[in-house]
C-alpha cells in the first residue's frame, strides 16, 4: 500500500505539480471572486492523491484542470452560490496539452527505430563513439578513455559514422519521395558540407 501511495505521490510531483501555477491562474481568472484558488488547489491535490491508481489518466494536465473545476463547483454548491460559470467546450480547447500528438509520437518512434537500425550496422567502436559523444554527451577525451583508443580515432569514427547514417537516411527518404539519384547525391553532399562535428 505504501509503495502504491509513494508511486502516486511521485507521479503527482512529476505530472501534476508543474501545472499548478497555470491552474491557479485559470481558477483566479474564472472564479477568483467566488472561491479561494488555494483551497481549490489543495482539495484537487487531495482528491488526486486519494486515487488507487493513475494508470487511467492519459493527460495529467487536463485531469488536473477538470479536478480543479469539479472542486470549485462543489465548493460553490456547498456555499450556496447558484450562478456560477461553467466551462464550455470551446474554453476547454484553450487548455494546452504539452504531450505530442499520437501521430507525431509514432513518427518519432519510427524514426528512432530507423536510426538505431542504421547505428547497429556500424562497427562496434564507431557505434560506441557516436553513442558516447552524441547520446550520453561525454567529452571526446572521456570517450577515448572508455573505448581505449585515441581522441583522433573517436573523431574519425564520429565523423564517418554520422555521415554514413545521414547519407543512408537521405537516400531512403529520397527513394520514398521518388527523387532521382542526382538529388540523393546532392543531399548527401549537403550533409557532408553542412554537418560540422
Amino acid at each position: 500500500m505504501d509503495d502504491e501511495h509513494d508511486a502516486i505521490s511521485a507521479w503527482i510531483g512529476r505530472e501534476i505539480l508543474p501545472h499548478e501555477r497555470a491552474v491557479r491562474t485559470w481558477l483566479s481568472r474564472r472564479w477568483g471572486h467566488v472561491v479561494d484558488a488555494n483551497d481549490v488547489i489543495q482539495e484537487a491535490y487531495c482528491r488526486i492523491a486519494s486515487l488507487t491508481s493513475v494508470d487511467h489518466i492519459r493527460s495529467p494536465m487536463a485531469y488536473f484542470y477538470r479536478t480543479a473545476q469539479t472542486v470549485a463547483a462543489d465548493i460553490m454548491r456547498r456555499s450556496g452560490v447558484i450562478n456560477f460559470t461553467s466551462v464550455t467546450e470551446n474554453e476547454w480547447l484553450n487548455v494546452m496539452d504539452n504531450e505530442p500528438l499520437a501521430d507525431r509520437a509514432m513518427a518519432a518512434a519510427q524514426e528512432l527505430d530507423r536510426v538505431n537500425g542504421l547505428l547497429s550496422e556500424l562497427s562496434e567502436t564507431c557505434r560506441k563513439a557516436i553513442e558516447l559523444r552524441r547520446i550520453e554527451g561525454v567529452s571526446q577525451r572521456e570517450a577515448a578513455q572508455r573505448l581505449g583508443v585515441s581522441e583522433d580515432v573517436i573523431r574519425n569514427h564520429l565523423v564517418r559514422g554520422v555521415q554514413r547514417v545521414l547519407k543512408v537516411l537521405a537516400a531512403q527518404d529520397a527513394h520514398l519521395s521518388g527523387d532521382a539519384q542526382e538529388t540523393i547525391e546532392q543531399k548527401a553532399e549537403a550533409i557532408d558540407t553542412s554537418r560540422s562535428l
